[in-house]
């Protein structure tokens, strides 16, 4: 008679030291990717310091380094430029901005989906107290970035991208909602959009808030500009 406990036994401590170096290597590579993020999120809070200091041009990579206490080869090894700060910066913008947008899809009312999402998008740049900064760092931030964008190609490409992005999911908006005869626009779709979102980018480098001037106050100013451009369909 065969006793098959002291194989079974075997083969199960054979899986766990099998399992156990994927482990490893799986707690390794994480703990590596949040540490790249924390110092990702120094540099960038650092930077994001300098240029509402300094603006773009006048803060230097040394300003940085300084700023978030680092030596020049521990930034570079991050970032190896200002314009690659401020692609990540752009980059997480993206991220928002989509996600408001992405709640526009399928509904109903465009005009009030517009409302909402103009006010939530000024709220997010111009009074955002979660961020490094004053609450208005990313709008101020945003007028950096936009000024240098007249001047240099690299921060243009940037910007030419995250408009780009806007621009695509408020036309496949649009779009959707003249084809179920919600809208009828006083120009073509995409002139449309654009004039929408050179509106929409005008509020943002005004700065509303930081006069004084709540986001909600917006709102009639909002309704006006999306019924004047998109003319909603009434049942």
């Amino acid at each position: 008679m065969v006793d098959n406990t002291l194989p079974r036994q075997a083969t199960a401590l054979s899986q766990e030291d099998a399992d156990a170096p994927r482990c490893f290597v799986a707690k390794l590579f994480g703990k590596r990717a949040r540490n790249r993020e924390a110092q990702e999120e120094r540099i960038i809070s650092a930077a994001t310091t300098c240029f509402l200091r300094s603006g773009f041009r006048g803060a230097s990579m040394n300003d940085i380094c300084s700023e978030a206490g680092m030596s020049p080869g521990a930034l570079y090894r991050y970032f190896p430029s200002k314009e690659a700060i401020i692609e990540q910066i752009c980059a997480a913008h993206r991220r928002e901005s989509a996600e408001i947008l992405d709640r526009m899809s399928g509904t109903n009312d465009i005009v009030e989906a517009m409302v909402k999402v103009g006010i939530e998008h000024v709220e997010q740049m111009s009074s955002d107290k979660s961020g490094p900064g004053p609450a208005d760092a990313r709008a101020r931030l945003f007028m950096e970035v936009r000024a240098e964008a007249t001047r240099n190609e690299t921060v243009a490409a940037i910007c030419d991208l995250h408009e780009g992005m806007m621009r695509e999911k408020l036309l496949a908006t649009f779009s959707a909602a003249k084809a179920r005869g919600q809208i009828d626009p006083v120009v073509d779709l995409e002139l449309a959009v654009a004039t929408l979102v050179a509106m929409g980018e005008g509020i943002i480098l005004r700065n509303f808030p930081s006069h004084g001037i709540p986001p909600q106050a917006l709102e009639p100013a909002f309704r006006a500009l999306a019924v004047a451009v998109l003319r909603p369909v009434r049942p």
